[in-house]
């Protein structure tokens, strides 16, 4: 059985209105708001962080269901020439999501790396990888922002590392190993 909070929780991710979801669960609407403020979804004023504790109680009911390849490109235009160069990775990364999904929701990141040489661009890689997650919140707003900068990036920059690796080596470029993420 659904506790109250939960099932506030999940009539606010179907879309349903706070006075809707008081009408409807014969609760005040203060009760509702306050349950979906300490959860971390409403949007806090100026698009700030989710409180801590809303933060790790998400954390608390996330596990990783998997991660998928959804999407790569990688071509070697011409051979290098002289000094190699790789575009630097922070600069190509990117996050998308979340999407909603049986189980909770998908979001994944996205890697362009750009090789150059002393005569310019001479190829490139392009990687998008989705882990799709188990969670009874579906991190949109502020706890998806915050999601995407903490947590993300640790659950798939270990698989970005290793298709890079492989993909230069299938290149016949030397192995990139991309360095460790740090925060």
């Amino acid at each position: 059985m659904e506790s109250k909070s939960a099932t506030i929780r999940r009539l606010y991710q179907e879309g349903k209105s706070i006075s809707a979801i008081a009408k409807e669960l014969g609760l005040t609407y203060q009760r509702v708001y306050n349950t979906l403020r300490r959860a971390g979804l409403l949007p806090t004023k100026g698009g700030g962080e989710p409180s801590p504790e809303a933060y790790a109680d998400f954390i608390k009911g996330l596990e990783i269901l998997g991660v998928e390849l959804l999407e790569v490109h990688a071509k070697l235009e011409r051979p290098p020439q002289g000094q190699r160069r790789f575009g630097p990775p922070p600069d190509g990364l990117s996050a998308f999501g979340p999407t909603r999904t049986e189980e909770g929701f998908q979001a994944g990141l996205e890697l362009r790396l750009e090789f150059q040489d002393d005569e310019g661009s001479f190829g490139f890689i392009h990687l998008r990888l989705a882990a799709r997650y188990q969670s009874p919140i579906f991190p949109d707003g502020a706890l998806f922002r915050v999601f995407q900068e903490r947590n993300l990036p640790l659950n798939l920059w270990p698989y970005l590392r290793v298709y890079v690796d492989l993909l230069t080596a299938q290149m016949g470029l030397p192995r990139l190993v991309l360095p460790a993420l740090k925060f």
